[in-house]
């Protein structure tokens, strides 16, 4: 495995501009962006690499994203279904987490991989919390995007004219536990298509056409009375 490359940063590597890109850190003065920088440690990962393993994450840094993307795998500690989100270039993961002062048992269901070759920025929590206190600009930008962030998901996940494939998806979601033995996403017993389509409000021609496309598209493939899902990341991308 190729090891992760590690180095400090500062104002001088040319990262003030990268920074000031990103979407929480936009417009603000170069002083800011600087200190912020300073309490930065540049990362880089190759495709498929561990970031943090799932029990790792306690919430004492969030990571900003250079290039490349991130997998960041949620499971649900009761039933084992796991939510996959992917974090992209000139994006962020953890900051509402490292400012929540959260207890950190709340994040040992969080395991991050990476998804491509990855050139990252690791900002320690408590230091970038101590910055923050002191600069209004930034405390302001920061309110600012994590409000823009709970607003999207709140009306994503109350807006009506969903795709009927995207409520079947999201259906078919809630029914996924990783097999103990084999470590596979699978369904132990498929739901009927009638019954998957009265859970997402669809007709039952909607939902067989939907479970085939998976199949189609490798997403998925038939284990009687089950289904394996070969990529749910591509299963939750399809859910929204």
């Amino acid at each position: 495995m190729t090891a992760v490359q590690v180095e400090t940063v500062s104002a001088a590597d040319g990262l003030v501009e990268t920074i000031a890109k990103i979407p929480p850190f936009q417009d603000l003065p170069e002083a800011v962006l600087s200190l912020l920088c300073e309490h930065g440690e540049r990362r880089s990962y190759s495709e498929g690499q561990t970031v943090f393993s799932l029990g790792q994450y306690e919430g004492a840094e969030f990571l900003v994203v250079l290039s490349g993307a991130l997998r960041v795998s949620v499971a649900d500690g009761e039933t084992g279904a796991m939510m996959i989100e992917s974090v992209g270039e000139n994006d962020v993961f953890g900051l509402e987490i490292a400012l929540a002062d959260a207890k950190a048992d709340l994040f040992q269901q969080i395991a991050v991989t990476a998804d491509s070759d990855c050139d990252l920025v690791a900002i320690d929590a408590a230091e970038f919390k101590s910055l923050a206190a002191g600069r209004p600009s930034l405390m302001r930008n920061v309110a600012i995007y994590l409000s823009q962030t709970l607003v999207g998901l709140r009306f994503q996940a109350v807006t009506p004219q969903t795709a009927p494939e995207q409520r079947i998806y999201a259906a078919l979601l809630e029914c996924i536990a990783r097999d103990p033995l084999s470590g596979l996403w699978r369904i132990e017993k498929m739901p009927k298509h009638r019954e998957l389509a009265d859970r997402a409000g669809a007709d039952e021609a909607e939902a067989a056409a939907a479970v085939a496309a998976l199949i189609q598209e490798g997403v998925a493939q038939r284990d009687y009375p089950g289904l394996i899902i070969n990529d749910m990341s591509r299963l939750n991308q399809l859910a929204r």
